[in-house]
């Protein structure tokens, strides 16, 4: 709400700014055409998409509303927000601050100048120009509302705000008296009949024209294009020259101005009557012309050569319909698009787009999903309220009530125009728009109540067979005697669990198809002559979860998804399993695409080329690349060869570039170089003293695409003779170095494999002071005296510690005999009662036994056990503390009674 209001308040006072027409404007007035509508949207039957990539506030952006845009010469990003500025270098973005005693701020507007210093409009603080790492603010006449800041060639810059056209050097700024009070909003720079011309959008005047701009104050020239003109209002928020003519975002649309007519784009041809803040030429997929307009409300306009549109919104993979500013990164050719609510979006390829209730799915839960090519081609869902398909822009129901709700898992359109449809409670037949047939498990022979899985397998060049498969196993359709459960299945258990079908042309037979099934108990074949087992070496005891089969010119070639990874079994019976599937976990789903091979797992998603070795890593196109949700439960391919999932998270959407260009080599620049305990910064070519010869360092490459696809590799010059292994960390330690000349190299390469020009910083660790010259040549003569000293001391020394040495040892011994002996007392003492323990009877018995034998036959050996009555009472009745005083008082007298011969013992407890 106080983002809201502030930019209300700010559009308020440009809009109401004073207008001194009467002083400015040329009095000459010029005769426009009357204005007329641009051509309509470009509408398209099948679904169509862009694939963004978002960075919001949770990816270290100051806010999410983003208004400026800007790539400096040196590659870095940086983004103007409604709370700050902040700078992306390919891993983080970081804020930057301005000396604005904590005020927050908004940054509108960036430009970098000649010299490379980045000047930074804002709502309230003014300019700043920034180089260096040190931000200046800069002198500008007026209140410091800045809207726009257009370098010229002479090193100056354009400064346009609220308060009108300043032009502006590192020192000094001049107000352009032509747009006084007018208050200044776009500017476009460019070159008519020889000379320089400028552009200028104002707040209320629409756009005028400067000229003689090598004057200390340019004059305007020819009348402005307004609202008597045709424009849609008189707020000039966005200019750019595309198809040669001169295009114009007001705050109620599109106009594009071709030197004599205005060509309205708004309500009058569909286009949305919003606010229209930049205008940038770029280059489509294949790299025609395009125009892009940010659009608030409305998303992003793409407009073509001749005129044509189409809008990317909300339902087209853009994360928000209301946006600002826009960037054309030049190492990668990627589109950049400020958002007012969802941050930085990023146009991508090879990205997953996710389509959810925005673009008409009844639930965002998708259960199924599929591309029939009957009537032009269908792409069908079915969410966990119900299936739908793509009709003229939108996803709609796909079935008439009562049926609409149906949790439909799969659908196949036959070859004699009967619809089948797997569902959570049976299996519906239609044609047209009737439904002719409604099996369940209660009237048929359905051997479950869901329906997972269809196959269509032909029969002949007239006839076909529908499969059913379910978790409790197998039915058959036949236009001859209906649905039933097939009772030639040998090698099948009646209530397996059924996966997944694919049939293939017979070689044998063409007009007829062999089905292939995988189950929980593994994997069949029907042909000609009936159901077989097909034996798969490398399976185990995996369940099969998902199967696709291909016909090559050696035989047919089955990929097999399994709990425990994916397979390939090929034509002559090899098997072979694809390791770098098995990160994935279990594999879900598999879906063949061109040469390609998709295998869905519970942790990502992998792309594996099918002519390929068993070793190949193949590409991860998981989480980082937009799939939320990669454990999918059917995918699809339509005649576009675009790849759609269905998953928890919304339909996944995926358009493969078959021809990827080669980008050109991104920059690698260091980040940060630092040494010490205290972390100080480390100048190339330093010397550190050897306590702080700790380093760390931290770099970048500037490849923004598929960044955790980015590899980097260092070597120390001077420390390591080879480069350490390919890795994507971005930084490299060196604790404790050695005293010596060194050299850090860094090497990097994208995500396509293209490397990136070398970087080097050099330093050097000095050596510890007894390691120089003088100490080594004086260091002999000293010890050699000190050596003579040393020993005559040590040879006394060593006489005085021998003495003490040994009356130190008798004392030791001494007390350690005391000790021994008070140890062999406790240990065979009772130490309640004072009497002797059962251990001091183990020793003492056997030699009391032979003395007796020895004495012969008057020898006497008496032993006597004594056992206290009833002294568990006196425990229970007085507590243990009485029972233990009965116990010693018991050996007291035990004690006096006892000969000077015997010995009396306690033997445990009372006894």
């Amino acid at each position: 709400m106080k983002l809201a209001l502030r930019f209300r308040w700010l559009l308020l006072r440009s809009l109401t700014t004073r207008l001194i027409v009467a002083a400015l404007l040329p009095t000459t007035a010029v005769a426009y055409a009357p204005p007329v509508a641009g051509p309509p949207m470009q509408t398209t039957s099948t679904l169509e998409w862009r694939a963004f990539h978002s960075f919001n506030s949770a990816d270290g952006l100051p806010q999410n509303s983003v208004l400026a845009l800007l790539q400096d010469r040196h590659g870095f990003i940086y983004a103007g927000t409604a709370e700050g500025l902040a700078r992306y270098d390919g891993q983080h973005w970081r804020t930057l601050e301005l000396p604005t005693d904590g005020r927050r701020f908004a940054v509108g507007a960036l430009a970098e100048a000649i010299d490379g210093a980045l000047w930074i409009g804002t709502d309230s603080q003014g300019a700043w120009r920034l180089q260096a790492e040190q931000a200046v603010r800069v002198d500008l006449p007026g209140s410091g509302g800045i809207n726009a800041l257009l370098p010229s060639a002479d090193g100056r810059v354009w400064v346009a705000g609220h308060d009108g056209l300043s032009r502006c050097d590192a020192a000094t700024c001049v107000a352009i008296k032509a747009l006084t009070g007018l208050g200044a909003r776009s500017l476009l720079a460019e070159t008519i009949d020889g000379e320089a011309r400028l552009w200028v959008g104002t707040n209320t005047a629409g756009v005028l024209q400067l000229h003689d701009l090598d004057a200390e104050q340019p004059s305007s020239i020819g009348a402005p294009i307004d609202r008597r003109a045709g424009l849609p209002n008189n707020v000039g928020l966005s200019l750019a020259r595309f198809a040669g003519d001169l295009w114009i975002g007001s705050g109620r649309g599109l106009a594009r101005f071709d030197g004599q007519r205005l060509h309205v784009y708004g309500a009058g041809n569909g286009f949305p009557v919003a606010m229209v803040f930049a205008l940038q030429a770029s280059t489509d997929a294949n790299g025609q012309p395009l125009l892009l307009a940010t659009l608030r409300p409305g998303g992003l306009a793409e407009i073509t050569a001749d005129g044509q549109w189409q809008l990317i919104d909300g339902q087209r993979g853009l994360p928000a319909n209301a946006t600002h500013s826009l960037l054309h990164e030049r190492y990668r050719d990627t589109q950049w698009v400020g958002t007012m609510t969802a941050g930085v979006a990023r146009l991508e390829r090879e990205r997953w787009a996710l389509f959810d209730e925005r673009s008409g799915l009844a639930d965002r839960i998708v259960m199924g999903v599929g591309w029939t090519p009957t009537a032009g081609g269908t792409l069908w869902a079915g969410t966990a309220n119900g299936p739908v398909y793509w009709h003229e822009g939108r996803f709609v129901p796909l079935l008439p009530e009562p049926h609409h709700k149906l949790l439909v898992y799969d659908l196949i359109d036959a070859p004699d125009g009967d619809r089948w449809i797997g569902h959570g409670r049976g299996l519906q037949r239609w044609r047209g728009g009737r439904l002719q047939a409604d099996f369940t498990v209660d009237n048929s022979a359905l051997p479950g109540v869901s329906v997972d899985r269809l196959g269509l397998r032909r029969a002949g060049s007239d006839a076909y067979e529908i499969y059913v498969a379910s978790g409790h196993g197998i039915a058959r359709w036949r236009a001859s005697d209906g649905l039933r459960r097939p009772d030639d299945l040998p090698v099948m258990t009646r209530d397996v669990s059924v996966r997944a079908f694919a049939a293939l042309a017979d070689r044998k037979q063409p007009a007829s198809d062999v089905l292939l099934v995988a189950s929980s108990e593994g994997l069949w074949r029907l042909d000609q002559q009936g159901w077989s087992s097909v034996l798969v070496p490398c399976l185990g005891t995996s369940a099969l979860l998902d199967l696709a089969a291909e016909s090559a010119a050696t035989g047919d070639v089955i990929w097999l998804a399994t709990r425990d990874g994916l397979l390939r079994l090929a034509a002559d019976g090899s098997c072979s399993r694809f390791e770098a599937a098995t990160a994935l976990g279990a594999i879900t789903r598999v879906q063949m695409l061109d040469a390609d091979l998709y295998a869905f797992g519970a942790r990502g998603v992998l792309r594996l080329d099918r002519r390929g070795a068993a070793d190949q890593v193949g590409e991860l196109l998981g989480v980082d690349s937009g799939m939320s949700s990669p454990e999918v439960a059917a995918s699809a391919v339509d005649d576009r060869g675009r790849l759609f999932a269905a998953s928890a998270a919304g339909l996944a959407a995926l358009a493969p570039t078959a021809d990827r260009p080669l980008a050109q080599a991104a920059p690698l620049h260091w980040l940060s170089a630092h040494f010490g305990q205290s972390k100080q910064t480390l100048k190339s070519g330093q010397l550190l003293s050897p306590d702080d010869s700790s380093v760390r360092f931290t770099f970048a490459l500037l490849a923004f695409d598929r960044e955790p696809a980015l590899r980097y590799r260092v070597r120390l010059a001077g420390l390591q003779d080879d480069f350490g292994p390919w890795s994507d960390l971005a930084e490299a330690n060196f604790p404790r170095l050695p005293p010596g000349q060194f050299e850090l190299q860094v090497e990097a390469r994208d995500a396509d494999g293209v490397p990136a020009t070398p970087i080097r910083f050099a330093f050097a660790v000095d050596t510890l002071w007894w390691q120089r010259p003088w100490a080594l040549v004086s260091f002999p003569l000293l010890l050699l005296g000190l050596g003579l000293l040393l020993g005559r001391w040590r040879l006394h020394a060593t006489r005085r510690k021998a003495a003490e040495l040994e009356r130190e040892v008798a004392i030791r011994t001494q007390e350690l005999a005391q000790a021994n002996q008070q140890l062999e007392a406790v240990a065979v003492t009772d130490p309640l009662t004072g009497l002797k323990n059962r251990r001091y009877f183990a020793l003492t018995a056997p030699a009391e036994a032979e003395r007796a034998r020895r004495a012969g036959p008057n020898g006497a050996l008496l032993l006597a056990v004594l056992d206290i009555d009833h002294f568990k009472r006196i425990n229970d009745g007085h507590g243990h503390d009485a029972g233990d005083a009965v116990l010693v008082e018991v050996a007291r007298r035990l004690q006096q009674v006892a000969r000077g011969g015997d010995f009396v013992l306690r033997w445990g407890g009372e006894e």
